[in-house]
């Protein structure tokens, strides 16, 4: 069974103890670059890791000589977040820069700086990552646990599994087919057939079409459309499969680090929704601690273990009574990501 620490909320002032008696920290030595995958939030809420908790976990690295980055990829989708410059304002705003080490916005301004991992997964055979991360040799998945519209939850499957992803990578996890373009609001501008990389956009009777045999699935067209007529099929893939989808993601970047990873998963300011919305909601629940595994499947099991023991009932089957969130973990277990079953040691 894997090992997972708890930090109970009220002994928060212990984190530097807590800290010390990890074990999974002596796993980095000085040759190692380390990535500390976090998600920076959303310049509307507070709800993200607060900064001040970070920094025992950097210093702690530190002495250990390791070189480290905060860093995150850019999203999928149109907004906040979507390129290098909106994303490094959110990291000003939300002060992570005062932590004091690198900060690193992965894959490149269009999201297109990627590489190559093969897996045997039922979904795919090549994964899509942010290309920075194949310099790394080893990450740490800091994550914040809650809600998710499609997933269920987010936590280290789905930080690892679509925060590291390319813009390709992110956009296979979501979807089937190509963008879909709305022609009612389509103008014909061509702005996305001159940006599309494949020539896969064409103009017909002043609109836009896309060629799905050319189409790479980068949905940058997304993103430069100056109307928003282009969107992600989001209702092409199930939730079950979404999950299955996330989690091969995750098992690939996971595997390609070897053993050089762990995971961080903070149990506080609860939401049902991902720290990417400008509202994520209010809080579920009342802050229950910190979790460290080197099990990513384990580390997620255990949150929501704990959330239910300490809240009664299953707060995230509650609020989306027909998604599965526990199907990402039991296929994560059968693709060889981690157990379900683990050892809590209360620190």
């Amino acid at each position: 069974m894997a090992d997972v620490y708890f930090l109970p909320i009220e002994k928060i002032e212990k984190f530097n103890e807590f800290l010390d008696n990890i074990r999974f920290f002596n796993i980095f030595t000085e040759k190692d670059i380390v990535g500390l995958k976090i998600h920076f939030g959303n310049s509307g809420h507070k709800n993200q890791i607060p900064p001040i908790y970070i920094k025992p976990i950097v210093e702690k690295l530190k002495n250990n000589g390791v070189s480290i980055f905060l860093t995150d990829t850019n999203v999928l989708y149109k907004g906040e977040r979507s390129d290098t410059f909106s994303h490094l304002g959110v990291v000003y705003k939300n002060r992570f820069n005062e932590i004091g080490i690198p900060i690193l916005i992965a894959g490149g301004f269009n999201g297109d700086y990627e590489f190559e991992i093969e897996i045997n997964g039922d979904h795919f055979k090549k994964l899509y990552f942010a290309k920075e991360y194949r310099e790394f040799t080893g990450m740490v998945a800091i994550t914040h646990f809650k809600g998710h519209m499609l997933s269920g939850i987010g936590g280290t499957i789905k930080n690892m599994g679509m925060g590291c992803a390319s813009r390709k990578g992110k956009f296979a996890m979501h979807s089937k087919v190509t963008p879909l373009i709305n022609l009612s609001i389509c103008k014909g501008c061509r702005k996305c057939e001159s940006e599309c990389l494949f020539g896969a956009i064409y103009i017909k009777d002043n609109k836009s079409y896309i060629d799905i045999n050319k189409c790479k699935g980068c949905a940058w067209c997304i993103h430069v459309c100056p109307f928003g007529a282009i969107s992600i099929p989001w209702s092409s893939v199930s939730s079950e499969e979404f999950q299955e989808r996330l989690c091969e993601y995750a098992y690939g970047i996971i595997k390609f680090y070897k053993n050089k990873f762990f995971a961080i998963n903070f149990l506080i300011n609860i939401t049902g929704d991902c720290d990417c919305l400008s509202n994520p909601g209010n809080k579920l629940l009342e802050d229950i601690g910190i979790l460290i595994s080197d099990d990513p499947v384990a580390i997620d099991k255990c949150s929501i273990d704990l959330i239910k023991r300490i809240n009664g009932k299953d707060i995230f089957k509650k609020l989306r009574p027909n998604l599965n969130h526990l199907h990402q973990l039991f296929y994560g277990e059968k693709l060889g990501l981690g157990s379900t079953k683990y050892n809590l040691i209360e620190v």
